[in-house]
């Protein structure tokens, strides 16, 4: 009798090399940051949305909780940040508008 693949079980997830992919993007947000937090936690999660679809899809859920230890955003998570700087007078970075080292309060911007 044969057996499915779809019966093998899956691999489980590669927690050091995912922790390295998280730290490699905890590094790069943090230098490029700013120092803004909304801004870093935008950076880190795009990283980590870019790597995520590289892994099997039963690692993914797992990838992500393990990512909160950097502060993985959602998509929608971060979307509302960004909603809630607008209506509040913060830019993108999420900086006062018009003390943005990026020029967002400019007219240029």
């Amino acid at each position: 009798m044969s057996t499915s693949t779809c019966n093998t079980p899956s691999q489980p997830i590669d927690e050091p090399a995912w922790q390295a992919v998280c730290e490699a993007a905890a590094v790069a947000a943090r230098n490029g940051c700013g120092l803004s937090w909304d801004y870093y936690v935008e950076l880190f999660s795009a990283a980590i949305d870019a790597q995520i679809d590289l892994l099997p899809e039963d690692q993914r859920a797992m990838a992500l909780e393990m990512a909160q230890d950097w502060d993985y955003a959602t998509p929608a998570q971060r979307q509302e940040t960004r909603a809630w700087n607008a209506d509040n007078g913060y830019c993108r970075h999420g900086i006062d508008i018009d003390c943005c080292p990026a020029g967002c309060g400019s007219l240029d911007a």
